[in-house]
């Protein structure tokens, strides 16, 4: 969370919350040694007695919706250069540009690629779907798949359908996904077996893939998942490159840009003792307009030290065969002549990586870029140049709202509750038929509790970043290629910058338990 003063009072209630944390801990082995494995109704006690030492400990901690967390240990002291994305970084957007996005491919599949008219009827869910999902293309099923390759048995979907483990199981031969499948998953040709969508972009297209899917098989009527899902990424990209998006923003900013003061305030602040550059995809006559807009001044210019639109990244990390081009300042026209050097008063187009290293000196770790997209924005300026990277996820703000909510606690502090008492008592109790069963009713507390978690995220699909035995596919891409990741960009506000971002350590799962979250939050 943000910096605070630390004073003696502080430390000392420290020292005495931590001195009744390891009272209540004694007394909770106390309880475990006390009543035995043969006495139920002390089971019982202890389960309750555990639960609600959970919920005690955890009422008084929220986190911060407003806070910067790290994977990697960072000093802003280090940074001297701050990069920047344009969309979802520098300026997002409303649910109302996702719906724009749904109806025109929606259009344009029924217009032009002759799906039935029926299929305009579907309306757009803006809850139906959640970042990080995969599409299988020969089943054509939509699934959430965690760290490990695994599937969440209870998340898979076809259509609107949701799919029984019996099935999954049958398809899958198990629950694993094999690695190439997912590796091949980023950048989908027409061999790859699986599509990750990792963006917020793409919630309007896997909204449209299932219903479109959910539609065909309704009416019955034959299809082939793999030639539907092309025809809907080629809709939505349809709706990208035509320009449709970039004009309804533009003529309609207050209607699909959310207001943002905050991103102003930053970016001023870092220009004083900092050398800032933009790195988009986007069209530099629509970067203009949007920075112009949440800026409120056509001078926004002067802030950034280079500016470089339609990179198309990732291809600008790894393309050492496309050059920077000048865009004319009148019609915006890239120009024929060499670029040698990388000005303050020029904007330029395309480019790669290796000239703009060379041009600006500007490399390893006194870089931090800042992107939305996980792949396009970060993997490869943090695996192969060594800058630091931060990730802006939107809908982390949402989950930690929730994650700080009494009704979450409630569950949490069931399920580790129930976590706990399993794996104490699990082994040396098969001879007793009633412990059993408490065992059992132990299990189905934990599953309730698992559900109704999920489910206050996402009816269908949960969390953005955990799964029901652990981090999501996306969560665990997040931590190998983001250093830093938060809400909103405008966070970095409430950090000086002298500021050092520390990993959160955890107890690995051969050491010794020790809660360090505790340890560090009253400090």
């Amino acid at each position: 969370m943000p910096p605070k003063l630390v004073n003696l009072g502080a430390i000392l209630f420290s020292f005495k919350a931590r001195a009744s944390l390891a009272a209540r801990s004694l007394q909770q082995k106390l309880c475990l040694r006390q009543i035995g494995i043969f006495n139920t109704e002390g089971l019982e006690r202890c389960f309750e007695q555990r639960r609600q030492h959970i919920r005690e400990e955890t009422e008084a901690w929220n986190t911060n919706t407003s806070a910067i967390f790290t994977n990697s240990e960072l000093s802003l002291k280090r940074v001297d250069v701050y990069g920047f994305d344009f969309d979802y970084t520098l300026i997002h957007y409303t649910v109302e540009l996702h719906k724009f996005i749904y109806e025109n491919a929606k259009d344009y599949l029924v217009g032009k690629a002759d799906y039935p008219s029926g299929l305009k009827d579907m309306p757009y869910d803006p809850s139906f779907a959640i970042r990080g999902l995969h599409f299988d293309l020969k089943h054509g099923l939509l699934m959430k798949i965690d760290a490990y390759s695994h599937i969440q048995l209870t998340s898979v979907y076809r259509g609107h359908t949701p799919v029984s483990t019996e099935e999954v199981l049958k398809l899958y031969g198990g629950t694993h996904i094999p690695a190439h499948f997912l590796e091949s998953a980023t950048t989908v040709g027409r061999h790859a077996r699986f599509k990750h969508f990792i963006d917020l972009f793409s919630i309007p297209e896997v909204t449209l893939l299932a219903d479109a899917s959910e539609y065909l098989l309704y009416k019955n009527i034959p299809f082939d998942s793999e030639y539907l899902f092309h025809d809907v990424q080629s809709a939505v990209a349809e709706v990208h490159r035509s320009g449709a998006i970039h004009k309804a923003i533009t003529d309609h900013p207050d209607r699909y840009v959310e207001y943002t003061p905050e991103i102003a305030q930053l970016l001023h602040r870092l220009k004083n003792d900092n050398k800032l550059f933009l790195v988009t995809n986007s069209p530099f006559w629509f970067v203009n307009k949007g920075m112009t807009h949440i800026l409120d001044s056509k001078d926004w210019r002067d802030l950034f030290h280079v500016v470089i639109a339609s990179a198309r990244k990732p291809s600008f990390y790894n393309d050492v065969n496309r050059p920077f081009r000048a865009l004319n300042p009148v019609s915006l026209a890239p120009t024929w002549r060499r670029v040698t050097q990388l000005s303050k008063d020029v904007v330029y187009h395309q480019g790669n990586m290796q000239e703009f290293i060379k041009m600006t000196g500007w490399s390893g770790d006194r870089v931090l870029y800042f992107g939305d997209h996980v792949y396009s924005d970060l993997a490869e300026p943090i695996l192969h140049h060594g800058w630091k990277t931060a990730a802006i996820i939107p809908e982390l703000e949402d989950e930690i709202k929730l994650e700080n909510s009494a009704v979450y606690k409630d569950n949490l502090s069931t399920l580790l509750a129930a976590e706990s008492l399993l794996q104490h008592y699990q082994a040396g109790t098969n001879a007793h038929p009633e412990h059993m069963a408490l065992l059992d009713k132990w299990k189905h507390e934990r599953n309730i509790s698992r559900k109704n978690m999920k489910e206050l995220y996402n009816a269908r699909f949960g969390s953005v970043f955990r799964t029901e035995r652990g981090p999501t596919y996306f969560c665990q891409r997040l931590g190998r290629y983001a250093s830093l990741y938060m809400s909103s960009l405008s966070h970095l506000n409430s950090y000086p910058p002298t500021y050092t971002f520390y990993p959160r350590r955890v107890s690995l799962p051969h050491e010794t338990f020790v809660n360090f979250d505790f340890l560090t939050a009253n400090v």
